[in-house]
């Protein structure tokens, strides 16, 4: 899995999952455009959504099937899944492979936000 990827395949993946939490496990280049360009205030192109769904499906992040002459496409993995392999790829390159570590310093990130007053 290449979790290496730039900020509009983040919001697509995030689109995706929220689509499949709402029972929606087919989705067309069309539905992901259309929800991300509702929810968010930058509108982006058809062609670019596109593009980079199909970048992901070459990653073997997206799942994609052919029903006629369209594509629709699904998760490969949750967004805990994703989480997960990340935070261990963090923990193995920053903190020797020791979990309980970056756990530690991120209670440590957390409970300073919380303390922090706006």
């Amino acid at each position: 899995m290449n979790l290496k990827h730039g900020s509009l395949e983040s919001i697509i993946l995030n689109s995706l999952w929220e689509l499949e939490k709402c029972g929606i496990y087919k989705n067309s280049v069309k539905d992901v455009f259309e929800y991300i360009n509702q929810s968010d205030s930058t509108k982006r192109a058809y062609t670019t959504i596109k593009t980079v769904m199909d970048r992901l499906y070459e990653k073997e992040i997206l799942l994609r099937i052919k029903q006629g002459k369209k594509f629709y496409y699904r998760t490969a993995y949750s967004s805990n899944d994703i989480i997960t392999t990340s935070l261990k790829k963090i923990a193995t390159q920053y903190c020797g492979g020791d979990m309980s570590r970056l756990a530690s310093i991120a209670a440590n990130i957390s409970s300073m936000q919380s303390s922090i007053k706006v």
